[in-house]
């Protein structure tokens, strides 16, 4: 899992995650892609949790395994693929609508 000195490998799972969260926190901080974005970025928190914290002591309720964040985060981003971008966004600037 990790590589020397103590750093992860890139291509792991938990490296792809962690660049997952720089880049896509990234773009969603610029509101740039904000619904596709926020599509990866849910679905990776949900898989953190199902493989992660759900799988501990075969529990799903978040508040016993631990898990809360991560299916916080989970919801929080699936509601910015439904609600989008605010007014704010570069997506409104880059992309103009009449």
């Amino acid at each position: 899992m990790t590589g020397g000195n103590g750093a992860v490998e890139l291509f792991s799972m938990m490296g792809i995650g962690g660049v997952l969260e720089i880049v896509g926190g990234a773009l969603l901080i610029l509101g740039l892609f904000t619904r596709p974005v926020a599509f990866i970025l849910s679905g990776m928190m949900a898989v953190a949790y199902f493989q992660i914290h759900a799988s501990l002591d075969n529990v799903l309720l978040p508040i016993v395994n631990k898990g809360e964040l991560a299916a916080l985060y989970s919801l929080v981003f699936l509601n910015f693929v439904f609600l989008g971008a605010g007014a704010f966004a570069l997506d409104n600037k880059v992309c103009k609508k009449s």
